[in-house]
């Protein structure tokens, strides 16, 4: 064999590895930019704040919470509430709506009403939908939605034993003496 064969055929050879060897590169590089997209994805979510709200109930009491279960502070929080947040007497949570500052693992727990007062109003819903957004360290606006159903609450007659729960009695109590204090004045007239 002629050794021009020889080196063409080596020459084709060495060419077509070098194509091999070049398109395994280039996957690599590419695998290698996705792994690190991941891991700065990661990282981000990692760091990053989340906030929510629902309601906890312990002893027939309601309470709201504000709370960011993530690893770092959450800016510029705004709370939308539908339909409107109002307990049984009407009172609105508007102080709410706007905080300016959650540390990580914080939460506002406010008082909200008792269960069977909120639950006895049958205009009262039992359905809301939370819209939260903030600001994250990076600057990112977050918005979530939560639902928080308290149909629940319905259908246990009470959470607690009436003994565990001085407000139910008290409760109780104050509307008996209402009333007591209707017939006592219908026996006035």
């Amino acid at each position: 064999m002629d050794l021009n064969i020889i080196s063409i055929i080596i020459d084709i050879i060495l060419t077509i590895v070098t194509g091999f060897m070049a398109v395994a590169t280039y996957k690599m590089a590419q695998s290698t930019n996705e792994s690190v997209e991941e891991m700065k994805k990661t990282r981000v979510e990692a760091n990053s704040a989340e906030v929510i709200m629902y309601f906890n109930v312990e002893n027939n009491r309601m309470y709201l919470i504000v709370e960011n279960i993530g690893n770092t502070v959450a800016k510029d929080i705004s709370i939308e509430v539908e339909p409107e947040l109002k307990d049984s007497h009407d009172k609105d949570y508007e102080h709410l709506k706007e905080i300016s500052f959650l540390p990580p693992n914080y939460q506002i727990k406010a008082f909200f009403d008792m269960g069977f007062d909120y639950l006895k109003k049958e205009d009262k819903p039992v359905k809301y939908k939370f819209i939260i957004s903030f600001t994250n360290i990076y600057n990112d606006i977050i918005k979530r939605e939560y639902i928080s159903d308290l149909s629940y609450i319905k259908s246990v007659s009470y959470l607690t034993s009436e003994s565990d729960s001085v407000e139910m009695s008290l409760t109780k109590i104050k509307d008996e003496l209402k009333d007591t204090n209707k017939y006592l004045k219908k026996l006035n007239k």
